[in-house]
């Protein structure tokens, strides 16, 4: 019977792949905190979708509508979007004649995310006003106003 032993070699290179896994984990975060921000991404995306599809229904209605299911029936937008993780339908309340509220919940705060990542920060409605999605974790909402018509 013989013994093995592990080579000096061996052993560094364990070493050095373990540092690796170590490093990686602390840089990019563990899969769950990735995963987490890859759906608050996807909320981010959808309330923007949804403030496009509101903007346009203001645009042509000269109101905003009454209800989130309104936007579907006028062909503003092809289905409303729910999030991604619950399926429960985002917040959209009226909050004044030419004013509203989107509100959505976060896993994490928005400036846990990359800097360079715009989704989080600023998204521009086709070209006509920028937002701020900025969030906290948990319910975050949002106070929203259509561009002016002649804005376009």
């Amino acid at each position: 019977m013989t013994k093995s032993r592990i080579s000096p070699a061996g052993a560094v290179a364990t070493v050095a792949a373990a540092l690796v896994v170590i490093a990686g984990l602390i840089v990019v975060g563990s899969p769950s905190h990735a995963r987490e921000r890859r759906l608050d991404e996807m909320r981010v995306d959808d309330l923007n979708s949804l403030s496009v599809a509101i903007d346009e229904y203001w645009s042509k209605h000269s109101a905003l509508p009454e209800v989130s299911d309104s936007l579907v029936a006028t062909h503003q937008i092809e289905k409303l979007p729910v999030d991604p993780e619950s399926r429960a339908p985002y917040t959209y309340l009226m909050s004044g004649e030419r004013s509203y509220r989107l509100c959505a919940t976060f896993a994490q705060p928005s400036d846990t995310a990359k800097a360079t990542d715009v989704r989080d920060w600023t998204f521009l409605n086709s070209g006509r006003h920028s937002h701020s999605w900025r969030h906290g974790a948990g319910e975050s909402c949002f106070d929203l106003t259509p561009p002016a018509k002649d804005a376009k």
